[in-house]
């Protein structure tokens, strides 16, 4: 019997790292996560630049217990939450993350998000995204509300040796505006589509 896709997602970055938060009901899958797409910047680069991505889980939450992964793939039962974390230096970067069940009882087809809220941090020279932390809900999964997403969102920054100080930070709940690589107009306040490489879809 062909495993049926439980849930599956593109996450994108353009210039910047992305992290994002799944909560859903108990899930007993594999997880997976696969590096799509990388592109290297040629210009705006600071001196001997390192060119990276890398996708991985960093934790879970399985069986009501944290643990910690860091990793491109696990598998469980009773899942309940992933953290998963898009590294991009320098470029762009595509990742699929993928839970195939394991149970035999999932028809298909993948569920999708209930509810979605992205936190994002960009430059007030030229509004450009620094880092990106997405929340996705999925049915039966714990409510992530736009107070913690926020604290996630400020720990993942200072990590990468970021002040939130020294940024513009939006919130969004458009899941078109969620699914597509952003950047803040500077005259308008408001985000707007990152013209990106069209390989990126």
């Amino acid at each position: 019997m062909a495993a049926m896709i439980v849930l599956t997602d593109h996450v994108h970055t353009w210039g910047c790292s992305a992290t994002v938060h799944y909560s859903h009901a108990p899930h007993s899958v594999v997880a997976q996560s696969t590096l799509a797409l990388h592109l290297e910047f040629n210009s705006n680069l600071p001196p001997h630049p390192m060119f990276r991505s890398y996708a991985l889980f960093r934790t879970a939450v399985i069986g009501g217990a944290a643990i910690t992964v860091n990793g491109p793939s696990f598998v469980a039962t009773d899942v309940t939450e992933m953290q998963f974390e898009l590294i991009s230096d320098n470029g762009a970067a595509v990742a699929v993350v993928n839970q195939f069940d394991t149970t035999g009882a999932f028809a298909g087809p993948p569920k999708e998000a209930t509810s979605v809220r992205t936190v994002s941090f960009h430059r007030p020279s030229n509004g450009t995204t620094v880092y990106v932390h997405t929340t996705k809900v999925y049915a039966g999964g714990r409510d992530i509300t736009e107070a913690e997403g926020v604290q996630s969102a400020i720990a993942g920054l200072t990590a990468l040796g970021l002040d939130p100080a020294d940024l513009i930070m939006k919130v969004t709940t458009d899941a078109a505006r969620v699914a597509r690589p952003q950047r803040l107009d500077l005259n308008t306040n408001e985000l707007v589509d990152e013209v990106i490489d069209p390989r990126l879809g």
